[in-house]
Parts: C-alpha cells; sequence; structure tokens
C-alpha cells in the first residue's frame, strides 16, 4: 500500500468522491484498513431510524414480525452489543427522509434495553441533528416521550427537531422547555412543533439558546405564542425564522409601547396562518431591516381587499424590506374559486407597490384569486426587477385576458436572468415588433436562460407565430406548460407540437433556422 494512503486526509478526499453511493462506500470499507474506519464513519453518518443499529446484532436474536414490527427472538449476549455501540458512536445525524415508516420498526421493548444498556449521551457522542420522530416512533406505546427526548439533549446537539403530542402532560412540556435551555445551549437550529394545539398550555414560553440561527415554531396556542416572539429578538444571531400562526382572532401579540419588534439579523422569513390577515398582523408589528425571503401560505380563501393589505405592509415599511429579493405567497384553501364572486380581481394596481422593491429576483402568487393585469404593469416590471429570474401569476381561475403577447416578450427578452416564467395572456395577434434608433422594424434581443414557460389559460392562435418566436427568441427553453382544463387546449396542443417540429428543423438545418428572424420581420401587419 502506497504511503500517501495512510494519510487521512487524502483517503477522506478519495471517499469524498464516492460518498453519493452507500454501495461504493461499502466496498472501500471491505477493501483495507486504510480505507475502513473512515468509510464506516461515512456510511453511518446519517441515519433515518434506529433500525440499522439493532440489525448490526447476530441475525438470531431479532425477527420482524407482522405489521413490520421487530422484537427480540433472544435476549443478545453483553459482548454482542458491541457492534452495536461502536456503529452507534460513528452517527452525526438522525434525520427523518421518506423511508423512515417504511424500515422495520423496533418495538418499545427493543429500545429500552438499547437505552438501559447505553444511555443516549453515551451511545451517541457524536450526534450533532436529531429529529425526534425518527427516535420516538419506537416509544408511543411504551413511555412518556418526552422523558425520552430529555435523555438527548447535550452542549454538542446543534439542531433538533420535535412535535409535541397533544396529551403530552403541561409539567413535562415546562421540564423540557427549561432543559433545552440548560442541557443543549448549543442549540443552533430548533423546531418546536404540535400535531394539534396544546390542550395543557404550559404556564411559560422555553427559554431559547441564545446562538439559535434557524427557529422554526407553533401552532401552538397564542398565550404561549405571545410569550415567545418578543423574545425572539433577542436572537441575535437568527437569520431564518418560521411561524405557524392561529387564527387571527387568536393573535393578540402587542409589542411593548407600541414600537415593532426588530429582527435586526433575520433574512428568511416563513409565515403561514389559517388566515391571511394573521400573517399580516403579524408583518406589522415586526421590523426586520435585512429580510430578502419572504414567503406567506394560509388555508381559508381570501380576496383582493387581504391581497392589498399584505403588500400595503410591505411597501409602507420600505426601508425595512430594502433587501428583499424572493416573495412568495400561495393560497392551500380547498376550493379558493367557490368564494369569490364576479368583481374579486386582482388588478395590476394591488401588486404596483412591489415595483419599489429593486432586488427582487423570485415573485410568486400562487392560487390567490383571479388575475386582471395590464400590459403597463409587465412593462414596469421588466424595468423594476432587472435581475428577475421567477415570476410565477398562477392560478386556475381565469382572469382577464389583458396582458398581450408583445409585453410578455418584451418581458422575458428584457430580463436577462429570467428562468422561469408562469402567466396568462393573449397570443391570438401578431405582436407588435419594436423599433430600432433608425425607425426600421427589429426583433427583441435573444434570451438565452429562460428554461421554463407556463402559459396557465392563455388564449393562441396560428396567427401570433408563437411557436417561431419561441424558437427564435428563447432557443434555451425546455419546457412548455399549459393548463389541461380549458377551452383552448386544442389550440396549446397544436401550438407545442408545431414548436417542437421547429426544435428538430433547427437542429438538423441550422442554415434554414437562420432565416427565421428575417421570417419574422417581414410576417409584421
Amino acid at each position: 500500500m502506497h504511503n500517501a494512503l495512510k494519510v487521512n486526509e487524502i483517503v477522506y478526499y478519495i471517499l469524498q468522491h464516492v460518498k453519493s453511493s452507500k454501495s461504493d462506500l461499502r466496498n472501500m470499507a471491505m477493501t483495507c484498513s486504510a480505507f475502513s474506519n473512515l468509510a464506516l464513519d461515512m456510511l453511518w453518518s446519517q441515519q433515518d431510524s434506529l433500525t440499522p443499529l439493532i440489525q448490526c446484532l447476530p441475525r438470531d436474536t431479532w425477527n420482524v414480525w407482522w405489521g413490520n414490527t421487530m422484537d427480540f427472538s433472544r435476549k443478545p449476549l453483553p459482548t454482542e452489543w458491541e457492534r452495536v455501540r461502536i456503529n452507534a458512536a460513528r452517527i452525526r445525524e438522525f434525520i427523518l427522509t421518506e423511508y423512515t415508516y417504511r424500515a422495520p420498526k423496533p418495538t418499545g421493548q427493543v429500545v429500552q434495553q438499547l437505552l438501559e444498556l447505553f444511555p443516549p449521551a453515551v451511545l451517541f457522542p457524536r450526534l450533532r441533528t436529531l429529529h425526534f420522530n425518527t427516535i420516538s416512533r419506537h416509544w408511543l406505546d411504551f413511555g412518556p416521550e418526552l422523558s425520552l427526548l430529555r435523555q438527548f439533549l447535550s452542549p454538542r446537539l446543534e439542531r433538533l427537531t420535535f412535535n409535541i403530542l397533544p396529551r403530552a402532560p403541561m409539567h413535562e412540556v415546562e421540564q423540557l422547555f427549561d432543559a433545552i435551555f440548560t442541557e443543549a445551549p448549543g442549540l443552533r437550529q430548533l423546531s418546536l412543533h404540535s400535531t394539534h394545539k396544546l390542550s395543557a398550555c404550559p404556564s411559560k414560553a422555553p427559554k431559547l439558546p441564545k446562538k439559535l440561527d434557524v427557529l422554526s415554531i407553533g401552532p401552538l396556542r397564542m398565550d404561549l405564542m405571545n410569550q415567545i416572539i418578543p423574545d425572539i429578538q433577542h436572537l441575535r444571531s437568527l437569520q431564518t425564522l418560521t411561524l405557524a400562526l392561529g387564527k387571527s382572532s387568536d393573535m393578540v401579540f402587542q409589542p411593548p409601547g407600541g414600537m415593532p419588534l426588530e429582527l435586526s439579523t433575520l433574512k428568511h422569513l416563513y409565515l403561514t396562518g389559517a388566515r391571511l390577515e394573521n400573517c399580516t398582523s403579524f408583518l406589522h408589528k415586526i421590523a426586520m431591516p435585512q429580510l430578502s425571503v419572504l414567503e406567506i401560505s394560509y388555508y381559508t380563501a381570501t380576496g383582493p381587499a387581504e391581497i392589498t393589505a399584505v403588500i400595503k405592509s410591505l411597501s409602507t415599511s420600505y426601508k425595512t424590506f430594502a433587501f428583499l429579493e424572493n416573495i412568495i405567497v400561495v393560497d392551500y384553501s380547498e376550493n379558493p374559486s367557490e368564494e369569490l364572486g364576479p368583481d374579486d380581481q386582482l388588478h395590476s394596481s394591488i401588486f404596483r407597490p412591489l415595483l419599489q422593491f429593486r432586488r427582487l429576483s423570485s415573485v410568486k402568487f400562487i392560487d390567490i384569486g383571479k388575475y386582471c393585469l395590464d400590459d403597463a404593469f409587465v412593462e414596469d416590471v421588466a424595468v423594476a426587477w432587472p435581475d428577475l429570474r421567477t415570476l410565477t401569476f398562477a392560478s386556475n381561475v381565469p382572469g382577464e385576458y389583458q396582458v398581450t403577447l408583445t409585453s410578455v416578450l418584451s418581458l422575458a427578452t428584457r430580463c436577462k436572468s429570467l428562468h422561469d416564467l408562469h402567466l396568462t395572456f393573449d397570443a391570438t395577434h401578431f405582436p407588435t415588433l419594436p423599433r430600432a434608433p433608425d425607425g426600421n422594424l427589429e426583433l427583441w434581443t435573444t434570451q438565452t436562460t429562460l428554461c421554463k414557460l407556463h402559459v396557465g389559460e392563455s388564449k393562441v392562435s396560428e396567427a401570433s407565430r408563437l411557436h417561431l418566436f419561441l424558437v427564435v427568441l428563447f432557443p434555451n427553453l425546455a419546457d412548455l406548460k399549459y393548463y389541461l382544463h380549458f377551452d383552448g387546449l386544442s389550440a396549446w396542443i397544436k401550438l407545442e407540437k408545431a414548436w417542437s417540429e421547429l426544435l428538430i428543423e433547427r437542429e438538423n438545418s441550422s442554415g434554414e433556422a437562420a432565416s427565421w428572424p428575417n421570417t419574422l420581420l417581414q410576417l409584421q401587419p
């Protein structure tokens, strides 16, 4: 063996190139002692359940029974636990994945015997990340889960995610809150949620570790949330905050002295609530001078007045949101169209206040109502957001077609970083081409970054020659989508076929494709 392979740093560098494949890592671990320890460390570093550890025991000690549960067929000898202990010491992360609930589930008795022999702090000395569901799913029918969680708290723990069950005793919840602050002071990321609001709400909020840079919390009863929110401003490293808010009638949080609380370091804010008004109320009460990402979702259908209010809450705090780069608003209500009247349209004027945020690169409004945008707004978007990468005004509820193909082509070609566009427009007529300084007609400049175009329920006709414009102006467009349940579907299927044929022709005959821009210039009425 070459002496270079005796240097851990070199071996580690080699293994970095194969760690995406567990089978390759296993093969490397069995190659020789130089690779074994580091390869095994990588293999065991992240787990999604306790099952692989139990499977380290001799095969005759455990069985998988009906219901995919794992139990002991005989009691393992003390020496047979050694392999479990060695591999557990390699684990750095327990992370919930789609495979967590597919693996055989050790019974509570199996987990109890494991943790009686080796307390969590001893068994997992390198543990830094814990999604507690990966552990508690084995324990639910056996003992108090919050007491079990406390055993995993340590100064080494950096990321913790757990759900409090509604049946959890209030005194245990309060004890856990205290333990998080005192026994896990090194936490940087904390996610604290409950499946439902706690039936017995603790009388005091948890003290939050001062090093937190990511916090996700709720939905908890609002009297508890109203205690927690003021404490968040004292987290001087907090960069990402996710809040699940209750009903608007519960949101009684009031900043002291009527002045907004300032989250001076916050860069990412994710709000979700039963009603959009609740999220708007929170924005009015918090100042976030460094905020760059704002994502809002709600579950009760709303109207133009509420949409206007949330955008106004941003526009009236321009200095607070001067660094805003991404904004997403999503309506997750089941049947939003049933709640909307004929006059409940979202006009361009509602969204115009956002044009003052010059750093916006991603703007998404999804299923929030019936859009009635116009060409003037679309043209102004191209000027206001030069670094725009994603623009989405998506809705299954048909609106009015006041945006024309001319303004869409102008927007998409002027925003040189635009990658993803979702917009409904009228493409039934040939667009009005721009003119050069000498007065002659010319095409818009070719745009090479646009890869995805979703036209929603746009109208289209062959007269617009849209398929030819797409090939000429957007040579890297690869994904064209439209809704599959509206009257103009057949026209879009025909256009997509014509566009696909042009792509093939461009590939096979570049000389012919070179004449297409001139063809478009001659087609201008």
